[in-house]
């Protein structure tokens, strides 16, 4: 073993706290707002933490749910994000300002519902990018579903637009009432989908994944 001064081994305390004190010092980039069932906030080593109704979101948090679990958080500038069973979901970066101006957001798995308030649209919202495994999503309007159903993924944009693309491979808007499957294959998801209509019991099946 190697030598320790000791004025090395009187700072490995402070060295210890010091990772946790780096934690907290994540910026808080939303709260929650309700949660059905649980729901769990993950970061790196730290052991994860329960989230109830106004518990702090923190940058680069992994929130996630049980398979019969709901919660909803609202982020910076009022933007609602809604997971249902079996989801997750992260805050890469949110900056209002400057050069990186704009939300990231990434889910590997499960439904969510995305919605921001319509007075936030326009020219001086701030850009949001969700990338999932299956696909990205640039969001130009306010609310859209997005996440597995009907043994496919799918994409439906409630109101407003977005952009959705497989990088390299395809990449379609979505105006109100417009939906698109991607299929679970990774062969076959790489075919651009057809951008179609919803009806409403589809739309209904949706959003009730995530409410």
């Amino acid at each position: 073993m190697p030598h320790l001064s000791r004025r090395a081994l009187g700072a490995m305390p402070l060295l210890l706290l010091a990772r946790p004190a780096l934690a907290q010092a994540r910026p808080r980039v939303g709260d929650v707002e309700a949660v059905t069932g649980r729901a769990m906030a993950h970061f790196e080593s730290t052991p994860p933490r329960p989230l109830a109704p106004a518990s702090a979101v923190l940058l680069d948090d992994m929130l996630a749910t049980d398979p019969d679990a709901r919660l909803a958080c609202r982020l910076a500038t009022g933007i609602e994000i809604r997971l249902g069973g079996n989801a997750t979901l992260r805050v890469d970066r949110l900056a209002l300002g400057g050069p990186r101006r704009g939300i990231a957001l990434q889910s590997l798995s499960g439904p969510l519902a995305f919605d921001r308030p319509p007075a936030e649209t326009g020219r001086a919202a701030v850009p949001v990018t969700l990338d999932l495994p299956w696909a990205r999503i640039a969001v130009r309007g306010t609310r859209f579903f997005a996440g597995p159903l009907d043994e496919v993924f799918a994409v439906f944009c409630a109101r407003g637009a977005i952009g959705v693309e497989r990088p390299g491979a395809w990449a379609v808007r979505l105006g109100p009432g417009e939906g698109v499957d991607v299929p679970r294959d990774s062969a076959a998801a790489a075919a651009q989908p057809p951008v179609r209509e919803w009806g409403q019991a589809r739309i209904a099946r949706a959003f009730a994944l995530v409410g």
